[in-house]
């Protein structure tokens, strides 16, 4: 009888023994197989695609405006008046017209030659028209409360709602009515929040786009 039990016993177990063996070699070598089909470069394709599904954040960009001209012939012939200037550079920020002197509220550009209007920043054109003595006007406006005025101008190559791009020729010198003034200059006027700046100092404004 205790022979008869111990073999009933015995080749149960020892068949359990066996399948687990076979499960567990099944299992070891199925993973060698599926790690050596892996390219080794899978990594590689894997960091590509994420990095064509990255979204790029734009960096604000730190810019400062041009001149309107890039001409080296142009000379200023009015500047800005300011009070606090001494009198010599005073006297050459008034504009006369018919006996009478004004304080220049720009910088009058001229040259003996005809010379290309820039737009000094990007922008929108926003207004444009004609006066009796500055001639043509062109009025752009810009970011960050900025508005730039070209006066004496001629061929105007934009439009009112125009976009336009910094270092875009939007006009060519032209001439006004102003006393000893050239026949190429450009009248140039600066606002930054409704408020006159010295264009000089705009020049040297940093602005975020």
């Amino acid at each position: 009888m205790t022979r008869k039990k111990l073999k009933e016993w015995v080749i149960p177990t020892l068949g359990l023994i066996v399948m687990c063996g076979a499960i567990l070699l099944y299992y070891i070598l199925g993973n060698m197989i599926n790690y050596n089909l892996v390219p080794d470069d899978i990594y590689v394709t894997n960091t590509l695609v994420d990095d064509d599904n990255t979204v790029e954040v734009q960096k604000e960009v730190e810019k400062k405006a041009i001149k309107p001209f890039n001409n080296n012939e142009v000379t200023i012939s009015k500047y800005y008046y300011q009070s606090t200037d001494e009198e010599a550079k005073q006297q050459q920020s008034l504009i006369k017209y018919e006996n009478i002197y004004m304080p220049n509220t720009g910088i009058l550009y001229s040259s003996d030659n005809e010379f290309e209007i820039l737009s000094v920043l990007d922008g929108k054109v926003t207004s444009m028209k004609e006066d009796e003595i500055l001639g043509n006007i062109i009025e752009i406006e810009h970011t960050n409360g900025l508005i730039t005025i070209y006066q004496s101008v001629k061929d105007v190559k934009v439009k009112t709602g125009d976009i336009v791009k910094q270092g875009d020729i939007i006009a060519l010198s032209g001439s006004n009515k102003l006393e000893n003034e050239k026949d190429n200059c450009l009248h140039f006027e600066t606002y930054k929040d409704g408020s006159l700046i010295n264009p000089e100092e705009f020049y040297n404004l940093t602005l975020s786009n």
